[in-house]
């Protein structure tokens, strides 16, 4: 949450000649309950007004505007030997960004509480959600006329759209991101420090706030901050990578959060994750080369769907990549949006239309719909066990296995790679077979039994069919069962 200097702030808030429906004033007196109930309604009530933040003041006569100075102090208050922070935010659904301020004025102390709306639906204290009408805190359900319209507006909500800070110099962005690196990235080469930002404006990656400085996007900040902890509101952002000693999570050898922005620091994340992972030596017409145990192709993808498709509306959670000495992990805050045993053919879905497009701008990943698929061409090259995909507790995990032998394989590892496989040929435009399962499982082409298996598997439980109900066997062609 990006503020603006605290005198500055009272004094602006001061210069209205009533109170409105996002801020408030009180001369003291603490009571958890009401600052809860006013939470939600300023929340709720500055983005009806399409207002930024919205603020509860003490120390401030409410009728006057005279500044009488409050002993209240937000931070150090309990209740029932909580803090009060925590406690509050144990109530609000959703959890929302707060910022707890003060300052001296004449002397005299004023505490602020700063609030950010929620962006993808009305905030509740206790379950329920409140509203402010004029100056009067009220419940919204009374109001349903602005009830709907504060869904509309919510459901209608970007996170990259949302501001993470105010005011900043053009000096101060060149110092702050890594301007040169995204324009390489973009453009093809850096650019003059004017150009690059004209051009980041144009971009909307940067809002001109008409007094010779600049609102900084999240998205902008997302993706392109030398820190991200310096920005509140992307902070708890940053990708996490974890390396284990060995198949467990026991041990750990290396345990990184990340600071760049994500379009600056993937290229070198992922070199990151690629010499972690490990290879071996090959010998090819020849030559020795270094080949690594996972396709790159592979691990760029999945790396690149964890931090395009999590929920950035969701706390607590960040993009985390755990390497073991078996396996590779990628996890991201957030359900998929498509059935996960339809990730291969169904039309994509992203919650973050404008990171997604910037990180294919910036040649990062694949077209729209084409990661999941170019990833599993690979892994199903390399001959890799077929990959995991699981929603587990609001997130997404992606599991990435190292082995390559048939037989190591448990039953549901092989009706997985056969699922997959069989999507993989129908959009193709060529329904999968024997041979071309044998192919992909690795056995020869006299293996046929163990093939056979397989797919009887996994039409057993449902997954394919065959794509002729009078076919022989011995040119019998599957499809998905969803084909």
């Amino acid at each position: 949450m990006a503020l603006p200097d605290a005198i500055h702030l009272v004094e602006s808030l001061r210069s209205h000649p009533s109170e409105t429906e996002w801020f408030e004033f009180k001369r003291g007196h603490f009571d958890p309950e009401d600052v809860g109930e006013y939470v939600s309604a300023l929340a709720n009530s500055a983005m009806l007004h399409n207002e930024r933040l919205a603020f509860l003041v003490y120390g401030i006569e409410d009728k006057t505007h005279e500044v009488v100075g409050a002993d209240v102090h937000l931070k150090d208050e309990k209740v029932k030997g909580e803090p009060f922070e925590s406690w509050l935010s144990r109530y609000l659904s959703p959890k929302i960004n707060l910022a707890f301020e003060w300052c001296l004025i004449g002397g005299k102390h004023v505490e602020i509480l700063c609030i950010e709306p929620a962006y993808d639906r009305p905030v509740r204290f206790r379950n329920v959600a409140y509203i402010r009408i004029n100056s009067i805190k009220k419940r919204l359900e009374e109001f349903p006329e602005k009830e709907r319209t504060l869904w509309n507006l919510t459901s209608r909500y970007s996170f990259e759209d949302g501001i993470a800070a105010t005011h900043v110099s053009p000096q101060e962005i060149i110092d702050k991101f890594a301007c040169a690196d995204l324009c390489g990235l973009l453009y093809g080469s850096p650019l003059p420090d004017a150009r690059a930002i004209e051009n980041f404006a144009a971009e909307g990656l940067i809002r001109d706030d008409q007094q010779g400085a600049y609102d900084i996007t999240n998205l902008f900040a997302l993706c392109a901050a030398r820190d991200l902890t310096q920005f509140k509101t992307v902070a708890h952002k940053a990708p996490r990578v974890v390396v284990y000693k060995d198949t467990t999570k026991l041990t750990g050898i290396e345990d990184i959060e990340g600071k760049l922005g994500y379009a600056v620091a993937f290229k070198r994340m992922l070199a990151f994750i690629m010499r972690q992972t490990g290879g071996r030596e090959v010998l090819e017409h020849g030559v020795r080369r270094y080949a690594h145990f996972y396709p790159e192709d592979a691990v760029r993808e999945f790396l690149a769907n964890a931090l395009i498709h999590q929920d950035l509306m969701q706390s607590g959670g960040r993009p985390t990549i755990e390497i073991f000495a078996d396996k590779i992990q990628f996890t991201n805050p957030g359900e998929p949006l498509v059935a996960i045993d339809r990730f291969i053919d169904a039309p994509p879905r992203s919650r973050n239309e404008r990171l997604a497009g910037l990180m294919r701008k910036a040649r990062l990943c694949e077209d729209r719909g084409s990661g999941v698929d170019r990833a599993l061409w690979a892994i199903e090259e390399a001959k890799l066990a077929p990959p995991q995909f699981v929603a587990i507790e609001g997130s997404t995990v992606v599991t990435m296995y190292r082995g390559t032998n048939f037989n190591a394989m448990s039953k549901e590892d092989r009706i997985r790679a056969c699922y997959q496989h069989a999507c993989l040929m129908h959009v193709k435009g060529d329904p999968m077979g024997n041979s071309t399962l044998r192919h992909r499982l690795g056995l020869n082409k006299n293996q046929h039994t163990p093939a056979s298996n397989v797919i009887s598997d996994t039409m057993a439980v449902g997954l394919i069919r065959p794509l002729d109900i009078d076919q022989a066997n011995r040119v019998a062609r599957y499809v998905p069962y969803w084909a």
